[in-house]
């Protein structure tokens, strides 16, 4: 096994998400509040945690807004967002329709990020361009995180990052990764659920997979892995470089700490795991134990 250098925490249990039980994740969301979920990612953090891995939830953002007013954050501790927030988007254009969700999203931030926003992309949003919306949806976000934050990657959601390579769509992940390195001078990544795909295409595309992060999930049932979970694993063992991050490796909870990372002990070529936890004991037993791989 390759020396994990990444151990990151998750933010689902954080924003009430669980694939396995709703009932769980609404009761895990309704006990944790900021100041609690900065007391877990402090546990998590004491015993080895090196980063956060999160969508631009505002729960996150707030998080994030404590963590610095105590100084929490520093180059030790790297930011990984995910983005754009998919759900976040569907659920204020069902209730706001488009005009009320533009409005909504400019008035989150500043107007001199917002000046930017409109000269970078805002223009070629309206016009219908895909590469121009993405690339405003991007920068908004981004515009979002609190001054003071270190990111080492910004993560394209897997809606979006399988989407686009289904349909072969090059210049999007080109303006993608071109845009996350010159104007954020950060590691463009990849939130994918097919991996072996993900990695054919950058492989035709003749892009160089050293230059960006992969996070994909790795779990011994094959929960989320496709095509296939040993695809998913013959495409990892051949990959030369590269930095891949291990989502999901519990199963959505299905497996047991040391299931997972028995079968995780075994895979080559990962640069990380990220797994979620819930409460500052849960925290420091996990990643105590996620520390000593």
């Amino acid at each position: 096994m390759t020396k994990i250098k990444n151990i990151l925490i998750g933010d689902n249990a954080f924003i009430g998400v669980s694939h396995l039980s709703h009932s769980k994740a609404r009761e895990t969301l309704q006990r944790l509040d900021a100041e609690k979920i900065v007391e877990v990612i402090s546990a998590a953090r004491s015993c080895g945690a090196n980063g956060f891995t999160f969508t631009v939830h505002p729960t996150n953002l707030q998080v994030l807004k404590e963590l610095i007013g105590s100084q929490s954050l520093n180059g030790s501790f790297m930011l990984y967002p995910t983005l754009p927030y998919a759900a976040g988007y569907v659920r204020t254009m069902t209730e706001k329709g488009v005009v009320g969700t533009l409005a909504e999203m400019f008035g989150q931030v500043s107007i001199l990020d917002r000046a930017k926003l409109v000269l970078e992309g805002g223009v070629q949003s309206l016009a219908g361009n895909p590469i121009g919306v993405m690339r405003s949806y991007v920068n908004y976000e981004l515009a979002r995180i609190p001054k003071g934050a270190a990111i080492r990657s910004v993560l394209l959601h897997d809606v979006v990052t399988d989407l686009a390579v289904s349909y072969r769509s090059a210049d999007l992940i080109q303006s993608y990764i071109e845009n996350i390195r010159n104007k954020w001078h950060a590691t463009p990544g990849f939130v994918t659920r097919n991996f072996s795909k993900f990695i054919e295409f950058f492989n035709q595309m003749g892009w160089n997979l050293r230059d960006v992060l992969v996070m994909t999930p790795f779990n011994r049932v094959g929960f989320q892995m496709n095509p296939s979970k040993e695809a998913c694993e013959v495409s990892l063992s051949k990959l030369e470089g590269g930095k891949v991050i291990a989502m999901s490796i519990m199963a959505a909870g299905y497996l047991t700490l040391e299931d997972a990372l028995d079968y995780i002990s075994k895979l080559q070529n990962l640069d990380g795991i990220t797994i979620g936890v819930s409460t500052p004991k849960h925290a420091t037993e996990t990643f105590a134990r996620l520390k000593s791989l």
